[in-house]
């Protein structure tokens, strides 16, 4: 490293200790790291100026001077070397830097460097244990049962931190041969004729089963409405309402069904009826992979020709915390996945994705890797940006071996070349090292401090009671109690001020619905625009561009507008937070434990609220009023009439209403008072039975003044213990 260092800065080169680290290893991300990387003796006053490498250097506590800066290169090169980032990602992150810095000997130092393989899942449960033992620890110092049952809590809480993986791809791309392999069990149905019809939720459950549930009414009409729009499909429904009793299965509201296992291909197999019936399936199994508390969607084929199937995959997806595409190497990359492909790319708020290359025995080496530049040079020229393809992993499997090897048919040397081990070593790195394993178990850490801080006071105030005893008790005991009562009667006017405050917030989703018919005019105008064009130059409709304009015009526009209200919404909950929290300043620390990932369930939800099923009718029907082949100006006038009318139907005022943010906020504020208060019923209940021990002539105040001096130095050791877990 100081070869390395010494090449960069040359005579700059400080007097430094090799062995620094970073306090918190999870503080920057991979960019931060590769921009800290790439300061050298030519560039260094260039990056000291940028606010943002300002920004990176408050985060670390360093100085934004050369002494720091070869710092934190070292602390950098430190975390590398652990095996905590990723060596890919730092070389795809400094090699972007190259266009602006001159980093290669960084570069390739980090390429050439050999780093020990860290087993993710291993340091997340470890971190996770670490944890625990210091919450069980404060359950033993806790004074009352109310404080242990609310650890015991967390630790359970944690504890059922769960994984939603999605796994999606065409008919035909080897979903069920995948799923059996990973599951190392012969569980859903393998054929060249589409098995899986339905969504299938898999998860963990000591008793296997299977619950069925079938569309509603409502959504069973939606279905109907978008099948008039293709014959082949309007011919199925038509003739599957002659064979199958639909109102055995299509109710009012969802209709759910317990079966077998044994019982399910009846249901979920494409060649049954039934299945088109059915809106989803979750199966419970006791299968060793689930354990982990992983759940596995398996997706319809992306090509489904029921769109309502389509459209509840990707309401799974939004939901997903990480996304396996798979192809069929021999025939990869359609048309279709391209589309999925681009639209995760740059919509999805997933930071990695994985392309599996499935029936891999079936090409060399060589192949599969010329399949895959090929999947990345299409995609980077549909994307027009090369930086958003490195998001996408690859790796190469043959779910045959595998499960032929699961049923001892062929050698272990076999299995080892299918790619399932290395598959699920990729898996567990990338889930436990993931954004949601680094919130859990940081709001696990800040969760703990914030008891131990409540409970540290609380020895520290019966030791300053003790020490007073012979120091007038009677009024510093009055004093107290006095303050307790004020703390009561500020905590009544706080709730008193929120909830008027709420009532008083202006509903900001008003004028939504305006917004959405001007957006409704806009793609009105857009659509007669490429049609005259398409018309003066005498040239058929492009309806696959037509279709293109309405799914960018409308997601462009309902994501400007939706992002709108969210930042509107986001500033005036920012602002009454902060107003409370100035004036009721004992309140502050309890307002802000978990503000954050409340704000984030706000974002979500608004960013959720669209429905992409109005958008799919919209298109159906737009293609129809093009293909009745009418004069221009009668098209204008359809299209006009169309499009308003499903634009009206859009509610996004109503639902934004019906989101309720100011009462989600007002519950999130009143569940803070209500568990600050408790903490005080409980601090004055200790309080008043040490009073009663002072009083007591045969009570040895000296000792429990003396055991409390020894609990609060455990809790002290406790607390940097806390501070310390990484």
């Amino acid at each position: 490293m100081k070869d390395l260092l010494q090449k960069i800065w040359k005579n700059k080169l400080q007097f430094l200790d090799f062995n620094l680290n970073f306090a918190d290893k999870n503080i920057l991300d991979v960019s931060e790291l590769a921009i800290i990387l790439s300061i050298n003796q030519e560039n260094y006053e260039r990056y000291f100026l940028l606010n943002e490498f300002k920004i990176i250097f408050e985060k670390i506590n360093l100085r934004v001077d050369i002494f720091g800066a070869q710092k934190a290169q070292i602390c950098a090169i430190n975390l590398f070397k652990s095996g905590l980032v990723k060596k890919q990602e730092l070389l795809d992150a400094l090699q972007i830097l190259q266009k602006i810095s001159n980093n290669y000997e960084i570069f390739n130092f980090i390429e050439k460097t050999e780093i020990k393989i860290i087993d993710k899942k291993e340091l997340f449960l470890k971190n996770c244990n670490q944890l625990d033992v210091i919450a069980l620890e404060l359950c033993k110092l806790s004074f009352d049962e109310n404080a242990k049952i609310r650890l015991h809590k967390k630790i359970d809480k944690f504890k059922k931190l769960d994984f939603n993986i999605a796994v999606t791809g065409i008919m035909n791309s080897g979903k069920s041969s995948f799923l059996n392999a990973l599951l190392k069990q012969e569980f859903l149905g393998v054929s060249n004729i589409p098995e899986t019809a339905n969504l299938t939720v898999i998860s963990y459950g000591a008793n296997k089963e299977a619950m069925i549930y079938f569309w509603n009414k409502n959504e069973w009409q939606n279905i109907l409405k978008t099948s008039s729009f293709n014959k082949k499909l309007k011919a199925f429904f038509d003739r599957l309402v002659l064979e199958i009793d639909i109102n055995k299965y299509i109710k009012d509201e969802t209709l759910s069904q317990k079966i077998n296992l044994e019982d399910l291909k009846k249901f979920s197999s494409a060649k049954n009826n039934i299945s088109a019936l059915i809106k989803k399936i979750e199966i419970k199994s006791d299968l060793e992979f689930l354990k982990n508390n992983i759940s596995i969607v398996d997706t319809p084929g992306l090509d489904d020709v029921v769109i309502q199937r389509e459209i509840l995959t990707n309401e799974y997806l939004k939901e997903s915390d990480f996304l396996i595409h798979l192809m069929n190497a021999s025939q990869a990359l359609t048309q279709k996945d391209i589309d999925f492909l681009t639209h995760c790319l740059l919509n999805s708020r997933l930071s990695k994705f994985l392309i599996i290359l499935t029936k891999a025995d079936l090409l060399k080496k060589q192949e599969l890797n010329e399949v895959e530049n090929y999947i990345k040079k299409i995609l980077t020229n549909k994307l027009k940006d090369k930086n958003l393809v490195t998001k996408i992993d690859f790796l190469s499997i043959s779910a045959k071996m595998a499960n032929d090897f699961y049923k001892n048919l062929v050698s272990k040397e076999s299995f080892q070349k299918s790619g399932m081990q290395e598959f699920e070593n990729y898996l567990f790195n990338e889930l436990y090292s993931g954004k949601k394993s680094k919130i859990a178990l940081e709001s696990y850490k800040k969760e703990l401090l914030l008891e131990l801080d409540h409970l540290l006071k609380e020895y520290e105030l019966q030791n300053k009671f003790i020490q007073e005893k012979e120091q007038n008790l009677g009024e510093q005991s009055k004093q107290f109690l006095l303050d307790m009562q004020n703390k009561r009667k500020s905590l009544q006017e706080t709730k008193e001020e929120i909830l008027n405050s709420i009532l008083e917030l202006k509903n900001l989703e008003n004028g939504v619905d305006n917004l959405v018919l001007l957006l409704a005019k806009k793609l009105k105008d857009r659509l007669v625009d490429e049609l005259k064009y398409f018309k003066n130059k005498s040239q058929k409709v492009d309806m696959q561009r037509i279709l293109m304009i309405i799914d960018t015009t409308i997601k462009d526009g309902v994501s400007d507008i939706l992002r709108e209200v969210k930042f509107k919404n986001m500033k005036k909950i920012e602002e009454l937070k902060l107003h409370l929290s100035l004036k009721y300043d004992f309140l502050k620390e309890n307002f802000n434990d978990d503000f954050e990932n409340f704000k984030d369930k706000i974002s979500k939800d608004i960013e959720n609220i669209f429905n992409d099923e109005k958008i799919i009718f919209l298109k159906l029907e737009i293609e129809n009023i093009i293909n009745q082949n009418i004069n221009l100006f009668d098209l204008e006038i359809k299209l006009t009439q169309t499009i308003n009318a499903i634009f009206k139907n859009f509610n996004l005022e109503n639902i934004l209403q019906s989101l309720d943010i100011n009462g989600a906020f007002f519950h999130f504020l009143d569940k803070k008072l209500q568990n600050y208060e408790e903490i005080q019923k409980e601090k004055l209940k200790n309080i008043e039975d040490l009073m009663g021990k002072i009083n007591d002539k045969n009570t040895n105040i000296l000792t429990s003044f003396e055991n409390n001096l020894e609990n609060i130095a455990k809790l002290q050791q406790l607390k940097m213990d806390l501070l310390h877990a990484n």
